[in-house]
């Protein structure tokens, strides 16, 4: 793949993942290159990686959109995020080291810092914080198949997009959930994490469903109803 192909690629990803694209944006060729800064060529190219990563829908003689994500979407996803990671935890557990421990302690006291903020809360900045102490626990459990199947939904925008709507009291659970993961990985106890991992991202799962059905009660269109209107 060219150098100009990966960068549009990329820059359109993030665009998608970030929120810049909503769900059932349609990405008209012209539009996305202009904002790229890349030839229609390049962009075409992308949108067709896109869609294989699902990030893209194409609807017929309608073009390319972005995907939307169902409630069952974002169960399906926690679900498999907490078979894969609760595996990550209880690998990391054996394997972990003082450096990785005192990253994750780090991680846990920036986001109680940035939750004690008098100012309107950073959700990027807890978000960052948050995902770093996921990968320190997976770059530990020293996995390189792990790695690459989480890259691909930890990033999925029914995960990231949600995060913004979560309130303090959620992430401040969310957190002391992760003192009692690092707990468990201090006792080199992997069953003990991997518990604490999937009830973790259980909770998660259903925060974040309770609250994408209550967030201004506006119902979720699918791409092929968005189409029908564009």
């Amino acid at each position: 793949m060219s150098k100009i192909a990966d960068l549009t690629y990329q820059g359109i990803r993030h665009r998608i993942i970030s929120g810049d694209y909503a769900p059932g944006t349609h990405l008209k060729e012209e539009h996305v290159a202009e904002d790229i800064g890349a030839s229609r060529t390049p962009v075409r190219e992308a949108l067709r990686r896109l869609n294989s990563e699902q990030l893209v829908q194409f609807v017929p003689n309608r073009g390319a959109y972005v995907a939307s994500w169902s409630l069952d979407d974002g169960e399906e996803i926690y679900t498999l995020r907490s078979l894969l990671e609760g595996q990550a935890a209880y690998r990391a557990a054996t394997r972990i080291g003082l450096a990785e421990i005192d990253q994750l302690i780090v991680c846990i006291k920036r986001i109680d810092e940035l939750l004690c903020y008098d100012h309107e809360r950073d959700s990027s900045e807890i978000l960052a914080a948050n995902n770093l102490f996921h990968n320190t626990i997976l770059e530990a459990s020293k996995s390189k198949r792990l790695g690459k199947m989480l890259s691909w939904l930890v990033e999925m925008p029914v995960i990231v997009q949600t995060f913004e709507i979560y309130s303090d009291n959620d992430i401040a659970r969310a957190n002391h959930m992760h003192r009692e993961l690092v707990d468990a990985l201090k006792a080199r106890d992997p069953h003990w994490a991997q518990k604490v991992m999937d009830a973790h991202l259980s909770s998660a799962q259903r925060v974040s469903a309770f609250n994408r059905e209550n967030a201004a009660g506006i119902p979720i269109q699918t791409v092929a109803e968005t189409a029908q209107h564009d």
